[in-house]
């Protein structure tokens, strides 16, 4: 009976564990939507100065990450999807697929696709179908040749800071960021011709990296020739990239890429000039996990990767899936130890009846 009692016992504490510990079984690190609830696909994601992820859509509207809630900014924009957010939305430059919204007071209207935009100490600068566009004075400026801008970025390092536009056919533009007026220099010796750039990350040690349709090519300084990082990855469209330090590596870098595939990574070494792949690139989760769509922005919020491809995602830590039946389990557990649990036996009583004591008034 004892042993029975401690086997009971052991059966319920181990159930209450299985029950309470289910929901909080880790299930590995995967990307799950984290989307604002709105009506048309992802744009563009970026962050503000505070912190914040803003995400623009198809259908105009602006949403703000703040808090973990998601939600809409004020700020119409005619239904036009959203292209480009500088800064914190109803204050700062808002680039639309019809042209420029919020732009500075007394600036001339800027019509057309606004896909890209970079503020300057020369003033505003605009990515366009006709190329790099330049606010000065309150007039848009063209500094040429005329390309179709997707993006444009900034690079600083080693004492010096450059423009670069990528663009759709024309590689990259690239010019000094003290000079941003004169014309846009072809920056593409190495690059496949005809190439489309879409993305662009700079490296601590000034290294400059593009992401194209034909693959990941990186640069020592603006105006040499580009190299080829990865074979594995030639012929791959790349639409977005994003470098983080890696912990614990000894000084490489992570460089997050975004496709047509999904989410992978490939890790870097800056050595005696030169950028290495310390290994092969890698899948950031399995393909059941990986977003249906091209990945267009990636970046870091709160310690997770968020990035989007038509819906919004998070890398991170998840739940275990069917964590429920560990529950269950425990439940179950729980009660086949009272089935399981010896009874005690019955306490017997007993019943006794007794004559009372003849008193002298009864009769003999």
């Amino acid at each position: 009976m004892k042993k029975s009692k401690t086997l009971a016992l052991s059966m319920t504490a181990i159930g209450i564990i299985l029950a309470i510990a289910g929901p909080f079984l880790p299930g590995g690190i995967h990307l799950m939507p984290n989307d604002p609830p709105r009506s048309g696909h992802v744009t563009v994601l970026t962050t503000t100065a505070a912190g914040d992820v803003l995400a623009g859509t198809q259908t105009g509207e602006i949403w703000r990450l703040h808090g973990g809630i998601w939600t809409q900014e004020r700020i119409y924009l005619g239904g036009n999807p959203v292209m480009a957010i500088l800064g914190e939305p109803g204050r700062a430059p808002v680039g639309t697929a019809a042209g420029l919204y919020n732009g500075p007071v007394g600036a001339a209207a800027l019509e057309g696709r606004v896909g890209s935009l970079l503020q300057t100490n020369q003033g505003l600068i605009a990515g366009t179908p006709e190329g790099v566009r330049l606010l000065t004075g309150g007039r848009w400026q063209t500094p040429g040749p005329k390309a179709n801008v997707y993006t444009l970025f900034k690079q600083e390092g080693d004492g010096s800071a450059w423009l670069h536009a990528a663009t759709v056919g024309d590689g990259v533009l690239s010019a000094p960021a003290g000079d941003p007026a004169t014309p846009w220099r072809p920056n593409s010796l190495g690059l496949p011709e005809g190439s489309n750039v879409f993305s662009f990350a700079a490296t601590p040690g000034g290294r400059l990296l593009a992401g194209t349709n034909q693959g990941l090519y990186w640069q020592a300084r603006p105006g040499e020739t580009w190299r080829l990082l990865h074979p594995a990855l030639a012929d791959t469209r790349i639409l977005a990239l994003h470098l983080a330090p890696r912990d614990g590596s000894g000084g490489s870098e992570r460089l997050w890429m975004g496709g047509d595939q999904g989410l992978s990574w490939l890790d870097l070494s800056e050595q005696s000039g030169d950028l290495t792949a310390l290994d092969q690139p890698t899948a950031a989760d399995s393909p059941e996990y990986q977003p249906p769509v091209g990945i267009s922005w990636i970046l870091s919020h709160d310690d997770h990767l968020m990035l989007s491809a038509g819906a919004v995602y998070q890398l991170s830590p998840t739940q275990m899936t069917g964590w429920y039946w560990v529950s269950i389990a425990g439940l179950v557990l729980i009660l086949l130890a009272a089935w399981w649990m010896p009874q005690p036996p019955p306490v017997l009583v007993r019943h006794t009846t007794e004559r009372p004591a003849s008193s002298p008034e009864d009769p003999a």
